[in-house]
């Protein structure tokens, strides 16, 4: 990939809800944005390495995706059940 913005499209190639080859539901590019922009950050700071854009690259970012929306759900629930209680 020589950018961030065909790296996005890469991503979203894949991974978008309405015609994605492995759809995820609701994702939005933004937070394909985000998460891509953390995985650059674990790049730049582990030994872990980018791979040019490659299929790996993208899959590193779904998976941070989906480690985000379950933290993101986890804290959900918290609040809610600080609001029922």
């Amino acid at each position: 990939m020589t950018n961030f913005r065909e790296f996005l499209d890469y991503c979203m190639s894949f991974y978008n809800p309405y015609n994605g080859l492995y759809p995820i539901d609701g994702l939005t590019r933004e937070e394909v944005a985000l998460a891509t922009l953390n995985y650059l950050d674990l790049v730049a700071s582990t030994d872990m390495t980018w791979g040019e854009g490659d299929s790996l690259d993208r899959e590193r970012v779904r998976d941070l995706i989906i480690e985000t929306r379950a933290v993101n759900q986890q804290f959900d629930n918290l609040v809610s059940n600080m609001e029922v209680a």
